[in-house]
């Protein structure tokens, strides 16, 4: 608040005029009629010879600390929200012209969305039934000049969050992807955006109106945000997966990872003998690779191995899932060679023939 106005005020109404004038005055001065009632407000209509100042709100560091965590995971739950819902759009869109791996790529999404809001979510509702109840005790406090500064720093992030977004998705539009996917991205971003704005900049607008430092109840808004962030982490479960599945998901690709290691030693082994070893173990030598793995990550059980011919065998394994793909992100590439049912399945092989000397 301007020191000069407080003064003006102090000493006009230690003076005894009234505050109806004393407003008139500072309004055709140039003040603002909010600063004017703010000023007045600080001072207690008291029967008293001098006027009496009430208690200005004054934020602790705990309450700092409070603040930064709430608009941090604000940030975080924001930022998943949309990632949850992005992934989904993607997936339940798809673009004839992504990549063929695009759908998995959002699962791993959708994944990583519901990650963020499971933990960032609690905390955000935490922190604010905490803040909730000191504004309760101390309505003064929802003035202070460090919830307000911090308050227009989320508006501020939310709006370069905005600006970003709809960058990325023009430019997502410009580069060929579907019309109808970067509509639905578009609308999420707005309503994210929209709940963020329009929460906070009714709940600054609500204590600058005259001086107005009534505690005030979530709003409609506020209380739909929370049932719209609840129902994005059941769809982010529902698209992911359920954990069991993805962990066989996860070992079934180890199995597959493990098997192309196999077959390049096998390769490497008739290369360097011109023929293919009797069993597996034979490769555990000085010079395969580290990584090398004979047994099921989870059985036990030795790899299935037989050779049909000098150069042709097969590798066999036992699979929790089908699946056409070697494994989500980052497990490896596309690779119809690798599907494989639920349960046992055999590859066939060749190594090919080195050439003989001369030729």
């Amino acid at each position: 608040m301007n020191a000069d106005l407080t003064l003006f005020v102090r000493e006009s109404l230690s003076r005894g005029l009234a505050r109806a004038a004393i407003r008139e005055r500072l309004i055709e001065a140039g003040w603002r009629a909010e600063e004017v009632e703010s000023a007045l407000a600080g001072f207690a209509e008291a029967d008293f010879p001098v006027p009496v100042p009430r208690r200005r709100p004054y934020l602790s560091a705990r309450e700092a600390f409070l603040y930064l965590v709430l608009f941090a995971t604000l940030y975080i739950t924001a930022f998943n929200t949309g990632l949850v819902l992005f992934a989904i759009v993607d997936r339940w869109l798809p673009d004839a012209a992504q990549r063929d791996d695009a759908a998995r790529w959002a699962i791993e999404a959708a994944r990583n969305g519901t990650a963020g809001l499971v933990i960032a979510f609690p905390i955000f509702l935490f922190v604010a039934a905490l803040i909730g109840r000191a504004m309760a005790r101390e309505p003064e406090k929802r003035g202070s000049k460090v919830r307000k500064w911090l308050t227009y720093i989320t508006l501020f992030v939310a709006a370069l969050v905005l600006i970003g977004d709809l960058t990325f998705l023009v430019q997502r539009l410009l580069s060929g992807e579907l019309p109808t996917r970067v509509l639905v991205k578009t609308l999420v971003v707005f309503a994210i955006a929209g709940t963020v704005f329009g929460h906070y900049l009714a709940d600054l607008r609500r204590e600058e109106r005259e001086g107005e430092v009534k505690p005030a109840r979530p709003g409609l808004l506020a209380r739909a945000a929370v049932v719209a962030v609840l129902v994005v982490v059941v769809a982010g479960f529902l698209s992911a997966g359920s954990p069991r599945r993805q962990r066989l998901r996860v070992l079934d690709a180890q199995r597959v990872g493990e098997l192309k290691n196999i077959a390049a030693e096998l390769e490497r082994y008739a290369s360097d003998n011109g023929r293919l070893p009797g069993a597996l173990t034979d490769l555990l030598g000085p010079t395969a690779i580290r990584t090398l793995s004979l047994r099921d990550p989870v059985t036990k059980a030795p790899y299935g191995y037989r050779t049909l011919d000098s150069l042709s065998y097969e590798l066999c394994a036992s699979f929790d899932s089908a699946d056409s793909l070697t494994g989500p992100p980052p497990y490896g590439e596309v690779s119809e060679y690798w599907k494989h049912p639920a349960g046992g399945k055999c590859f066939v092989a060749h190594v090919p023939r080195k050439p003989e000397k001369g030729r």
